[in-house]
């Protein structure tokens, strides 16, 4: 599997733990821990190979800027009270950012790194992707 497909099937399984979050806040540990994994993933197998490329630059150090504010938005949530009312609305908000920058990779950047590498290197990024995460997610 080559690295813009795993990603993108890491993707819907973060979006599907959004779903599983907004409607039981006991999920959130498993999609705080995806969104952990998921983007230091993707910089190591990606944006920081990505961010190299002069016409990929941009969209990587956007994308590793995003996953910072990401980070803090998390934080405040896992630090926030869940049984106040105004959890759920910072989880919204939250997963707008999400979508955001989901949406930027998806049209954006992927299209042009799947023209800018190799397919054997897409192909061993993949297959890195997917062996680490499933290491890290194991100990969930």
């Amino acid at each position: 599997m080559k690295i813009v497909e795993a990603l993108l099937q890491h993707h819907e399984e973060i979006r599907d733990l959004f779903e599983q979050t907004k409607n039981n806040s006991r999920n959130f540990d498993k999609l705080k821990k995806n969104l952990d994994v998921h983007h230091r993933m993707e910089e190591k197998y990606l944006l920081d190979i990505s961010k190299k490329k002069e016409d990929l630059k941009d969209e990587s150090l956007e994308s590793i800027e995003e996953h910072y504010a990401i980070v803090m938005l998390v934080e405040d949530l896992e630090n926030f009270p869940k049984n106040d009312e105004r959890w759920k609305v910072k989880l919204k908000v939250l997963k707008e950012l999400i979508d955001h920058h989901f949406e930027e990779e998806e049209e954006e950047l992927f299209p042009k790194a799947t023209k800018d590498f190799p397919d054997e290197k897409l192909e061993q990024l993949g297959e890195d992707y997917q062996k680490s995460k499933e290491e890290q997610l194991a100990v969930l």
